[in-house]
């Protein structure tokens, strides 16, 4: 418990220490604390709450109000204890005296004193319990030089509506009273942590004086104060500031709520509750996103939505953001999705599916409607801009390949090694900038919604099933590049069946595969193997995440696919395709065959152009998506360089402790390497957090105001009755054999050759493991899922979104997969 030596004494907020806090109050402490620490803080004078009226009465001679102007003007301020703490904030019931001469000082701070015995006070710590608490009706006083503030306002280190990581400020002219009082309407500033640009603005009124805080770069200012202050304190803080004309000063900081407790507060009074998905989330991310990624990913998202989608996305005020995250895990709005959905015209179904939530989809989700004139009329101009953007989809994908191989030339040109560490932290404030822009190819290439509800609209028209026109013409023809790697592995394992040496090497090896540029060195199998990764290598575990490595500093997931390769006869990948060939052409044939001479003339030319812009569309995604993954391969490797570093100099433990700072820390320490020891505190607190929320069962599908409660109540318990189990066909066909369950693409080495494969999600790490199995089941994903695409293209049988498929299902245990059904029918052993 901290003590303070009872001897009723002033102090300057220099002199203040933490054992002073039962006395000082928190707001004198807070104040104290920041000043001590470098923030612009103005000076002042504490009497703290064990001094007497008589001591009071002396203040006027003391030695620090002195040594000042004889005009000097001064804010007495309530330093309550327990003010300014996080829950109890206090703001509004002790008293503040504003533009105080010397001469008003002592009865300026017997009204303060007085303040903390008034009707509201005590009311306030009623409602608060604190009315039992021994002492809490003493209270500090804070004697501040006055500052002529220009512009004043409150800033907050968390959004205060949404929750989102991001810095709001808002501001008003002259003292901040009137606005912290909510007597003035205030211009409102959002700024990215990342890089403290500005997210949008909002200014009342065009006479509004805070020019001084209008222009980016003083933003900038402030938001390096605000993010220094929310660094001290470890948790977000609402800050009162000023400006004189001349510089910033911070006159208070408190504790906010934080982050997941004000999303989960602020869930209760959103109009409407927002449902959130993290479904398509699971294939490309970890249940528990690094720090670092994650704070990056939310920011970036919500940028690069709101820059592509325009008025189509409904303000954050309304339906909160796109994208935020919950207790460490990313999740889209669906409100949101919802939202524009319903101004497109469109029945959600489609939008559910392809997200993986077949199940939620209710009967008026098949319904479209039509939205009302006015927000159509508002909202044009947007849906103008996609349609152009949709048109020009190949010019999209050229444009972002290029940019693509920008990007690599330029992180390719310096060893980052050979750098300093500002050089690398401005590559990637660099990288920051530039990828916004790069997700318009990964949305563009997305948009395939409306085409699937025209080709659906049509095969129910003519009474034939789209699965069994359209998943056949998906397979056919180009592959995307995730199938390719397939594809690539299966022929380096017949370049392995030509060389004993090789091939006796593969069979051999305890499957770690750690020595095999030694032994397989000078072999043509290595040769191809190394230019395997070197197209491939960039891809790898959760690979939106780089924290995590990459297939090249690992490869031995790959190696152990072609050995189970070789321990069968070979693949002939060429048949596959001629399979895939004739079953398109038999599909058109089957349809056609259903249609009258004039949808022959009309409809039917329609359909195949549809479906070859369809097919294009997955394939150019599928190259996008492994673009950005190139490019955050080789932003990893400029990590690493730092990681390192930073682990010699001792700020950090482990290299991957760098991981858990977020990318304005790093761009902190990288400019004043003094605050570099300070790391250690943050990475502790980080994985302290991480291991606390580890073991959430997170849903997939949530309304916000349900967390808390699906929190407290867990995952339940899968249902064991030995039944068939259902879910989505992405991909036709029937097999019958046994299942290898696997929850991790590191556990590769339980899977066997001709087994299904059953797992939460898959990404392309999984890849090596498509060319062993005879089927997929997968929880989660859609249409455009990676296995999805993977399984059709290779011929795979494949069902997604069967719930619970890895807790039912165990190694083992014989099924015959019929996905052209949606059936998975346990079979006796």
């Amino acid at each position: 418990m901290l003590m303070f030596s009872p001897v009723a004494t002033f102090k300057t907020l220099d002199d203040i220490t933490l054992d002073d806090l039962p006395l000082v109050g928190g707001k004198a402490s807070n104040c104290a604390r920041l000043k001590q620490a470098g923030i612009p803080v103005p000076d002042g004078l504490v009497i703290p709450s064990d001094a007497t009226d008589a001591d009071v009465r002396q203040l006027a001679s003391d030695p620090w109000l002195a040594s000042l102007p004889a005009d000097a003007l001064f804010a007495v301020r309530s330093s309550g204890i327990g003010e300014d703490s996080e829950g109890h904030s206090f703001a509004g019931i002790h008293e503040t005296q504003l533009n105080v001469r010397r001469d008003q000082i002592v009865e300026a701070v017997v009204g303060c004193r007085r303040s903390a015995t008034s009707e509201q006070a005590i009311a306030y710590r009623k409602a608060r319990g604190l009315e039992d608490e021994d002492d809490d009706d003493r209270i500090g006083v804070l004697v501040q030089r006055m500052v002529p503030a220009v512009t004043s306002g409150v800033a907050f280190t968390v959004n205060p509506i949404t929750g989102a990581d991001e810095i709001v400020i808002n501001a008003a002219p002259g003292l901040g009273e009137a606005l912290v009082s909510g007597r003035v309407t205030p211009d409102e500033f959002r700024l990215r942590k990342s890089d403290l640009g500005v997210l949008s603005s909002r200014r009342v009124s065009d006479t509004s004086d805070t020019s001084e805080v209008s222009e980016a770069s003083d933003l900038a200012t402030l938001g390096r104060l605000l993010v220094r202050i929310e660094q001290l304190y470890g948790a977000p803080q609402d800050v009162e500031w000023c400006h004189d004309g001349q510089q910033y000063w911070i006159v208070q900081s408190r504790p906010v709520t934080t982050r997941r407790e004000l999303i989960t507060k602020n869930s209760e009074l959103s109009t409407p509750d927002a449902e959130w998905t993290r479904a398509n989330l699971a294939e490309v991310l970890p249940d528990q996103v690094s720090p670092q990624a994650l704070s990056v990913y939310v920011d970036l998202l919500n940028l690069g939505e709101r820059r592509f989608f325009g008025r189509l996305m409904a303000p954050d005020s309304e339906l909160g953001p796109i994208v935020t995250s919950f207790h460490g895990r990313m999740y889209f709005n669906l409100s949101q999705l919802r939202h524009v959905t319903r101004l497109a015209g469109a029945a959600p179904a489609d939008m559910l599916r392809s997200l993986g939530h077949s199940e939620q989809i209710r009967p008026e989700d098949e319904i479209a409607t039509r939205p009302p004139l006015r927000d159509l009329l508002r909202v044009l101009p947007d849906f103008l801009r996609l349609a152009v953007n949709d048109l020009r989809a190949k010019h999209v994908f050229r444009d972002h390949e290029a940019r693509t191989e920008q990007a690599l030339a330029r992180l390719a040109a310096v060893d980052p090694r050979t750098l300093s560490d500002q050089d690398i932290s401005a590559t990637f404030q660099w990288w920051l900038a530039i990828a916004p822009e790069s997700l318009k190819a990964v949305f563009v290439m997305s948009s395939v919604h409306f085409r699937e509800d025209f080709l659906r609209k049509a095969c129910a028209a003519v009474g034939f099933s789209y699965d069994r026109l359209v998943y056949p013409q998906l397979a056919a023809g180009e592959r995307s590049v995730s199938t390719q790697q397939a594809v690539d592995l299966v022929a380096l394992a017949n370049v392995a069946r030509h060389e004993a040496a090789t091939m006796a090497y593969l069979l051999k090896n305890d499957g770690s595969f750690a020595d095999y540029r030694t032994v397989l060195a000078g072999t043509m199998f290595l040769e191809r193997f190394e230019r395997f990764l070197e197209r491939y290598g960039h891809r790898g575990r959760y690979e939106s995440d780089w924290a995590i490595p990459r297939l090249h500093e690992n490869p031995a997931p790959a190696l152990f696919a072609i050995r189970e390769q070789l321990r069968d006869r070979p693949q002939d990948m060429r048949a596959v395709a001629e399979r895939h060939a004739a079953d398109a052409a038999a599909a058109w044939r089957a349809f056609e065959a259903k249609l009258t001479r004039w949808q022959r003339w009309t409809l039917l030319p329609r359909m195949r152009s549809t479906v070859r812009r369809l097919k294009k569309q997955y394939v150019w995604r599928e190259r996008v998506r492994s673009d950005l993954t190139r490019v955050l391969s080789r932003i990893r490797a400029w990590h690493l360089v730092l990681a390192d570093r930073f682990v010699e100099r001792g700020w950090i433990a482990q290299r991957d402790d760098y991981f858990l700072l977020r990318m304005d820390e790093v761009k902190r320490v990288a400019e004043d390497p003094n605050q570099g020891p300070a790391l250690r505190n943050i990475v502790e607190r980080r994985a302290a957090e991480l291991a606390a929320e580890r073991d959430l069962q997170m849903p997939l599908l949530m309304r916000e105001s349900e967390l808390p409660r699906l929190l407290r109540q867990g995952r339940p318990a899968a249902a064991s009755d030995g039944g068939d189990l259902t879910g989505l066909c992405v991909s036709p066909g029937s097999v019958e054999a046994e299942v290898v369950v696997l929850r991790d693409p590191s556990e590769f080495t339980k899977m066997k050759r001709g087994a299904i494969l059953v797992a939460p999600a898959t990404d392309p790490s999984w890849t090596p493991l498509f060319t062993l199995a005879s089927g997929v089941i997968v929880e989660v994903g859609g249409m455009l899922s990676h296995a999805s695409t993977i399984a059709r293209e290779y011929g795979l049988p494949a069902l997604a979104n069967v719930k619970d498929a890895t807790r039912l299902l165990k190694t083992g245990d014989r099924v015959k997969l019929d996905a052209s059904a949606g059936l998975v029918q346990r079979q006796p052993r």
